[in-house]
């Protein structure tokens, strides 16, 4: 049986979150600390396998407390929970070394799930594998590369291989919420080149993606996370004298940056201050493909994205992906996959639930 820690000054708080935590966890003891000496002292006797710290405001006696924690229980790991407001909240947590914390007002569901994740990557019974780490350091170096060569939308599709390989491959929910939080920090570090203002960006991204555990555990959300981070780095490049790019690429990037939004042919000619014919013809040149083909082939693949990872009605697909009506996406979308979208879905799913046995 797993323990589990409380400490709270307010005996209101420190109950409603152990009979969250009892009720949402199977074998599990909560123990709890209503002062200081007293959580430190059960810290001390060892065998505390998640600390739970409710700290309204941050505050030197309570920094004081957790350092002394973690040195008389390195291996607890400890979720922060504060009322606090949230740049306060991250730096003292920064500062602590303190990787995970919830704001409150947060709901059940996520300090559950923060639970079991923490207490999930503490459990000496699944360590992750060595391959899993391999993995990770492949693709973030992939995308190093690829991000050193401005390619966009390689970035984008390696960082898309990546999450279906993890969620594929993997069926520990909390193992996939760390690996996906741990790849979201190597792309972070990406962006070191690229100055502090990036980096603070990159860093803010990363810590409200952390705290929303509801959001790791669903691909597409965590696509769209690690989509903003890559944003960040591109927009901040492009802006950069620094960065020398062939015209036709950071054309194409700009492109495939904006696809949700139908962006027309005028305005891409107009950001290569090219008139629009000569631009399409440019483009053809370009790519082999003419202007409209190439933007509808980014569309659908959004949009088999969205259909297989989401449970998003079709209709709001079609507006996501600035379709002004759903038939005229439906119709689009079954010239270049041969089916429907609903029918695409469908289908899709009842291959998934066949290979695993549904």
């Amino acid at each position: 049986m797993k323990q589990i820690l409380i400490w709270s000054d307010n005996d209101l708080e420190r109950q409603i979150t152990g009979e969250i935590l009892s009720a949402g966890l199977d074998e599990v003891q909560i123990l709890h600390a209503d002062g200081a000496e007293q959580a430190l002292a059960t810290l001390e006797k060892g065998g505390v396998d998640l600390f739970v710290a409710d700290i309204p405001q941050f505050s030197l006696a309570k920094c004081n407390v957790i350092t002394s924690a973690q040195n008389l229980a390195p291996d607890s790991p400890i979720l922060v929970i504060s009322s606090g407001e949230q740049e306060h909240v991250s730096r003292n947590i920064w500062r602590l070394g303190v990787r995970d914390y919830l704001l409150k007002p947060c709901r059940p569901a996520w300090i559950l799930a923060a639970a079991k994740a923490l207490m999930g990557k503490n459990s000496g019974s699944a360590p992750q594998p060595e391959a899993d780490d391999s993995r990770r350091k492949r693709y973030l170096n992939r995308l190093m590369e690829q991000l050193r060569g401005f390619q966009y939308k390689k970035c984008i599709q390696t960082t898309r291989e990546y999450l279906d390989l993890l969620y594929r491959d993997g069926d520990n929910v909390e193992a996939i919420r760390n690996e996906v939080v741990d790849f979201a920090a190597g792309i972070a570090e990406l962006g070191a080149p690229f100055g502090q203002a990036v980096q603070w960006k990159l860093n803010r991204c990363l810590e409200q993606f952390r705290v929303r555990f509801d959001r790791q555990g669903r691909k597409y959300e965590s696509y769209l996370t690690l989509e903003t981070m890559l944003d960040m780095m591109f927009e901040a490049m492009e802006e950069s004298n620094f960065y020398e790019v062939e015209g036709g690429q950071k054309i194409l990037n700009f492109i495939d940056r904006n696809v949700r939004k139908g962006l027309s042919l005028d305005e891409a000619a107009e950001y290569a201050s090219m008139s629009s014919c000569y631009f399409s013809k440019f483009f053809k040149k370009l790519t082999g493909q003419n202007y409209i083909a190439y933007v509808t082939d980014g569309k659908i693949e959004l949009a088999k994205q969205m259909l297989l990872d989401t449970d998003m009605p079709v209709i709001n697909i079609s507006y996501e992906l600035s379709y002004g009506e759903t038939n005229y996406f439906s119709k689009a979308f079954k010239r270049k996959v041969g089916v429907t979208p609903t029918e695409f879905r469908e289908r899709n799913r009842k291959a998934g639930d066949q290979s695993s046995g549904c």
